[in-house]
């Protein structure tokens, strides 16, 4: 497994932070990766480790779970990047 990963990130050219446009596809599959870096977060606070990575991570995908298989696009995905899921609506 770790070699597959090593040969992906190798062929990678730039990160897929900088291409904002597989924002959208990742925002709409967000509501299945949040859950799992919330179990991440909580294995690796039982073993001692560092958990605020996965946790920010899954703080991230919570703000997508409204895109939940659609196609939304960029603006909407950045939009909701900066909304707080546990705001109320003004």
């Amino acid at each position: 497994m770790e070699a597959e990963l090593l040969d992906i990130a190798e062929g990678r050219t730039t990160s897929y932070l900088a291409e904002t446009a597989y924002f959208p596809k990742v925002a709409a599959r967000s509501w299945r990766w949040g859950p799992e870096m919330k179990e991440a977060a909580h294995a690796l606070e039982e073993a001692g480790l560092p958990s605020e990575l996965a946790n920010a991570a899954a703080a991230v995908m919570e703000r997508w779970a409204g895109c939940k298989d659609t196609t939304p696009d960029l603006t909407l995905v950045l939009e909701k990047l900066h909304t707080d899921p546990h705001s109320e609506p003004t």
